[in-house]
């Protein structure tokens, strides 16, 4: 692991903001004590192969490991090998990548990983009947001839094959220069197929980290205590300080942030940030602003709209939406310029080349809206008095914003009712279930959303490919967008060769996107974290806009 940017524990009286943003913010290599944390809600699923939420990738960090994985790097969001020895090895004019693993480690029951523990991991992922959840980018990528898991009779997948214990090659449809990336994904973890336990695996999957489950009470409690097969000197990425770990799920989130802030927990695992009741506090504190970061996490917040879901079948309908919005409005209920994020008025992240910050359909003065030209668009759909519509959202944050857009369409005509729904199954089972969001009438969405990796194609691929919608759950691409035009800039996007020919390709994506009127971007998030003074080695991840759990240590 190269060097990285540190602070010490003190600079004068106090610690600096954003001490652990871009460096370590009081580094140590001190092992032992228990890593206290906190979240609102579950997390998605302990099934590698079916977890998608952003802070429960980074708790599976500490759980299993995987063929290539994100650095410790608070500094640099790049990719290194893990159970591989090396980056894939690519030949076939793109179409072939193997990858060599590492001999001797093991699971926490001391059995010795192989690659073909790791190629059926993979293989669970096409099951997604029984297992939906989790990222799906090698349904699309493998040239599996419509593999569809090692279930009911499945076997094996074709493209993926395992010449010896150590060796494991895949075969592609297409080139794919950032297959890397997607081998860092939660399901390239190992897993023993004689303890697959299908759609209850994640009830206690066998674990290859640092650490394992010692015990795991969904909605009320996780535990885990180290692995006694972990080798320090085989993992090039964790480096395992705490002897244990609890995350406390279920707390509501104002009391979250004031038993945080009352040092019962180190941190906020699930990352949602401190609330508006306790961001005031923390700015008004020296003491405790001091112990804060205030990153800009690489998300998006915006409003997605479902084309499946009557009236928003209509373009005009959507863009009424998009210019009705009182954006101004809308980034002071997350949180507010600054602290809660910057305008956003294009989909991509400043840190992607192709950024742009272009404005599609400008919010008039004060960015509160243009109505007249909202009401345009509604007579344009047929639609001059309005019609109702319903706004799915989460507690917390989410609510406030939900009503927020609901106020602001009032003015035009659109009656928007609030749907508050459950946070843990929100993108398995709510907005991310097309069945759901048709049974509910979900014509609106607020949520959220970060690269899978940072690249372009991570970022928006999910949103926007038709051939990525799932119909069984855990779909991200709510508004249900299957555009031949999208499809088409996607494919030659991700097969350029040239970079800056890919960013001018990934804009006119972006472009077909805007005008299609399905995405509405709200803010560029920054999300107010809140650490321990009892916490050493803590930096929020490049790659994650969060604390990287699995690299923290206590020194109480």
């Amino acid at each position: 692991m190269r060097p990285v940017p540190s602070v010490p524990l003190r600079q004068g009286a106090l610690v600096v903001w954003n001490a652990a943003v871009g460096r370590v913010w009081n580094p140590s290599a001190v092992r032992g004590g228990r890593l206290r944390t906190v979240a609102s809600a579950d997390v998605d699923s302990l099934d590698p192969a079916r977890t998608y939420y952003v802070w429960s990738w980074l708790l599976q960090r500490a759980m299993h490991r995987t063929l290539m994985a994100f650095a410790s790097d608070p500094a640099e969001a790049r990719v290194v090998p893990d159970l591989a020895t090396g980056p894939g090895e690519v030949s076939d004019s793109g179409l072939t990548w193997t990858y060599r693993i590492r001999p001797g480690v093991r699971y926490e029951t001391g059995v010795e990983i192989f690659a073909r523990d790791i190629a059926y991991g993979i293989e669970r992922v096409f099951a997604q009947a029984e297992l939906p959840g989790g990222p799906t980018y090698l349904l699309d990528l493998l040239d599996h001839g419509g593999y569809q898991g090692p279930y009911d009779g499945g076997g094996r997948c074709p493209a993926i094959s395992c010449p010896d214990d150590h060796t494991l090659v895949f075969r592609l449809r297409r080139p794919f220069a950032d297959f890397d990336f997607l081998m860092a994904q939660p399901n390239t973890a190992p897993v023993p197929a004689h303890q697959d336990r299908r759609g209850r695996y994640g009830q206690g999957p066998v674990c290859s980290g640092p650490y394992r489950i010692a015990r795991y009470e969904p909605g009320t409690r996780l535990h885990l205590t180290r692995s006694r097969w972990w080798d320090r000197d085989s993992d090039p990425v964790r480096p395992a300080l705490f002897d244990e770990l609890t995350v406390d799920f279920g707390v509501e989130v104002d009391e979250l942030d004031r038993r945080l802030l009352a040092g019962e927990f180190h941190v906020d695992a699930e990352g949602r940030g401190i609330q508006h009741t306790g961001r005031d506090r923390i700015l008004a504190d020296e003491t405790l602003r001091a112990r804060a970061d205030n990153p800009a996490t690489g998300f998006l917040q915006y409003v997605t709209v479902q084309t499946a879901v009557p009236p928003f079948d209509n373009v005009h309908a959507r863009r009424a939406v998009f210019l009705a919005a009182d954006k101004a409005a809308l980034l002071e209920a997350r949180g507010g310029d600054g602290v809660g994020g910057t305008l956003a008025t294009s989909l991509f992240p400043p840190n992607l080349t192709a950024y742009t910050g272009s404005d599609r359909y400008p919010s008039g003065p004060g960015l509160t809206g243009d109505l007249d030209a909202a009401r345009a668009e509604l007579a344009a759909a047929g639609l001059p008095d309005g019609f109702s519509t319903v706004i799915g959202t989460q507690p917390g944050k989410f609510e406030l914003v939900a009503r927020t857009l609901a106020t602001s369409l009032a003015r035009v005509g659109i009656d928007a009712a609030v749907e508050v729904l459950d946070t843990a199954s929100y993108y398995r089972e709510g907005l991310g279930s097309p069945a759901t969001v048709r049974k509910l009438g979900l014509g609106l969405g607020i949520t959220d959303w970060g690269a899978d990796y940072p690249t372009e194609y991570g970022f928006l691929a999910p949103l926007v490919d038709g051939r990525q919608i799932k119909e069984a759950g855990g779909n991200f691409n709510f508004a249900e967008l299957d555009d031949p035009v999208v499809r088409e800039l996607i494919d030659e996007a991700t097969s350029a060769r040239d970079p800056g020919h890919r960013a001018r390709l990934w804009r006119r994506v972006e472009e077909t996107v805007m005008d299609r009127a399905v995405i509405l971007p709200m803010a560029h998030d920054r999300t107010l974290h809140y650490r321990s003074p009892d916490v050493t080695n803590v930096y929020v991840h490049p790659a994650f806009g969060l604390y990287d759990i699995q690299a923290m240590g206590v020194a109480e």
